[in-house]
C-alpha cells in the first residue's frame, strides 16, 4: 500500500473510513467503530491526497464502500473531489470533473486506475456530517449488506521507497561557508557570517527568522550547492527553534568527510 495516515484493522471488511477536518481519529468515540471498518484515514488534499487514497482503495479488492465524514476543508474541498471523481472521473486535462477544489487535477493516476476506482467503490457521502450515531447506523448499515469482493485487486505502480543515508563525501561549496549565531536578546536575533573558503569574511546577515534569511541567501547567491542549502536550511530552523526554547544552539558540521 501507498504510505499513508491511515490505520488498517481488518482487510477482509468492505468499508473504507475517510474523515476530513475536524474529526480526531484517535479519540474514544472513534475507536468503538473500528470493528466495522477495513481502514480509517485522513484526507486533506484534493490532488496528491486523493491520488494515495485511490492506489490504497483499488489495491484491496475487499473494499467496495468509502464513507467521507466531517467537515470539507475549505479552499482544498477534498471530500468534493473524492464524490466528484467517482462520479464523473477525470476530463482530458486529468482534472476532476465538476470539482470545485482550488487544484483538483491527479498526475499521478492512469486511467485505468480511475476506472477501476469508478467501478469498485461506492461513495457514501456524509460531508458535513460529525454525528456519531450517524455515522454507527450507515456502517452497521453496509455492514449488514452482502458484498462481495470485486473481480480483482488493481497492481498499482507504486514509486519505489528509498532509504536515505549520510553523505560520504563533503565537497565545500565554491561560494564560501557560513557561521551561525542565535542570539535572544537582539531584535534581529539570528546572525549568519558568511565567510569565502579561505577564511575572508564577506557579508553579516540578521533577521528575525529562518524563512527571510533563506530566501536572502539565494537572493545574494551565497549559496551554489543544495546539499550546502539542505544543510543551511536545517541549521537555520534549529537556530530559529532555540529562541523559543531552552536548548542552546551549536552549529553541526555538515555530513561526509572533505575531499
Amino acid at each position: 500500500m501507498q504510505p499513508g495516515d491511515y490505520s488498517v484493522f481488518n482487510a477482509k471488511k468492505s468499508v473504507a473510513l475517510a474523515v476530513l477536518q475536524g474529526i480526531d481519529v484517535n479519540a474514544p468515540e472513534i475507536s468503538a467503530v473500528y470493528s466495522e471498518i477495513a481502514v480509517i484515514g485522513s484526507i486533506t488534499t484534493e490532488n496528491l491526497g486523493v491520488e494515495h487514497l485511490v492506489k490504497n482503495l483499488i489495491s484491496n479488492p475487499y473494499l467496495r464502500y468509502l464513507v467521507l465524514w466531517g467537515e470539507d476543508i475549505e479552499g482544498h474541498l477534498p471530500g468534493d473531489a473524492l464524490v466528484s471523481l467517482i462520479g464523473s472521473g477525470l476530463d482530458k486535462s486529468r482534472r476532476i470533473t465538476g470539482a470545485k477544489g482550488a487544484r483538483p487535477v491527479l498526475k499521478n493516476l492512469t486511467p485505468s486506475e480511475v476506472h477501476h476506482l469508478r467501478r469498485q467503490i461506492q461513495v457514501i457521502d456524509m460531508i458535513g456530517s460529525k454525528d456519531m450515531s450517524e455515522l454507527t447506523d450507515q456502517l452497521e448499515l453496509l455492514n449488514r449488506k452482502a458484498t462481495q469482493p470485486y473481480e480483482a485487486g488493481l497492481k498499482v505502480d507504486l514509486v519505489e521507497i528509498q532509504t536515505a543515508r549520510p553523505a560520504s563525501r563533503l565537497k565545500l561549496d565554491p561560494a564560501g561557508y557560513f557561521v551561525i549565531m542565535a542570539m535572544k536578546e537582539k531584535e534581529n536575533p539570528l546572525l549568519i557570517e558568511h565567510y569565502s573558503n579561505d577564511g575572508t569574511l564577506r557579508a553579516i546577515i540578521e533577521g528575525k527568522d529562518s524563512t527571510t534569511i533563506c530566501a536572502t541567501l539565494i537572493e545574494k547567491k551565497l549559496v551554489s550547492q543544495l546539499d550546502h542549502a539542505a544543510y543551511l536550511g536545517r541549521e537555520l530552523a534549529k537556530a530559529e527553534l532555540s529562541l523559543v526554547s531552552d536548548l542552546k544552539y551549536t552549529q553541526d558540521r555538515a555530513q561526509g568527510d572533505l575531499v
